[in-house]
């Protein structure tokens, strides 16, 4: 089966296909995973939705999915395990199982206490409406629990969890990127700034071939996105030349 969507990327014969929208933290990190394991892989763009066809698939009706050789897998934990699995080489996780513990640790409080919370504010910073004080105070309260748990299991070295780059590595980082743009509209703080170990490894991270491919096709589906919502959010404010160039925004 093939979903509407536009082919940016085509690897022939590879057996994978990663479909979703670049404007997703979590397509993105299934997109860096497959390019950090230099596996060929069709791209599709296609976006969430519930009609009969598309819960076949992705029986939640969200993207990122992976199309393989024996059919299709949703939801990103899933996927990156997938990919993880059957494509041991470079690896991803460490060996060590109390190792790829810790990392399945960064991962969960990343996802659970600092994503999945700012989510709740993205009408009001990416969607052109407004967030209640109320929902605004509780995500603050659990955003100050996460930042001081972060504090103590993230220690770069420079990675998460040693010299080469993870799955928690990817995972962290595009789940912060997002986290961190609606701490500064919303409560002018910067997530990144309070967990004060990882300076050096976001440059490491937004410097791989992998994060400049991925942020070179989110920044302009999201200037896109942000001008058709309306909102109030500018994500060219926060563009370094470093990152991507201005005409790859503006094109």
């Amino acid at each position: 089966m093939k979903l509407a969507g536009r082919d940016v990327k085509s690897a022939a014969r590879s057996g994978l296909g990663l479909h979703g929208y670049a404007v997703s933290n979590y397509f993105n990190i299934c997109r860096a995973a497959l390019i950090e394991k230099g596996v060929p892989f069709d791209l599709t763009l296609v976006r969430a939705r519930e009609d009969a066809e598309f819960l076949r698939i992705s029986p939640m009706g969200k993207i990122p999915i992976l199309e393989t050789p024996r059919g299709w897998i949703a939801e990103t934990i899933a996927i990156l395990e997938y990919i993880e699995d059957t494509l041991p080489q470079p690896a991803l996780h460490p060996s060590d199982p109390f190792e790829r513990a810790r990392g399945r640790q960064i991962i969960n409080v990343v996802q659970m206490y600092v994503e999945a919370h700012v989510r709740s504010l993205f009408p009001g910073v990416f969607l052109g409406l407004a967030n209640g004080e109320i929902a605004i105070a509780a995500v603050r309260k659990t955003l100050d629990r996460a930042t001081l748990a972060l504090n103590l299991l993230m220690k770069p070295m420079p990675f998460l969890l040693g010299h080469e780059v993870g799955l928690a590595d990817l995972f962290a980082f595009y789940c912060l990127d997002i986290a961190d743009r609606v701490t500064r509209f919303v409560y002018s703080r910067s997530i990144l700034a309070e967990i004060g170990t990882l300076t050096e490894w976001s440059k490491a991270m937004a410097e791989r071939p992998s994060t400049r491919a991925v942020f070179g096709d989110f920044y302009p589906a999201f200037v896109s996105y942000l001008e058709d919502h309306k909102a109030q959010y500018d994500c060219r404010r926060d563009i370094a030349d470093v990152l991507v160039p201005p005409s790859t925004v503006y094109r």
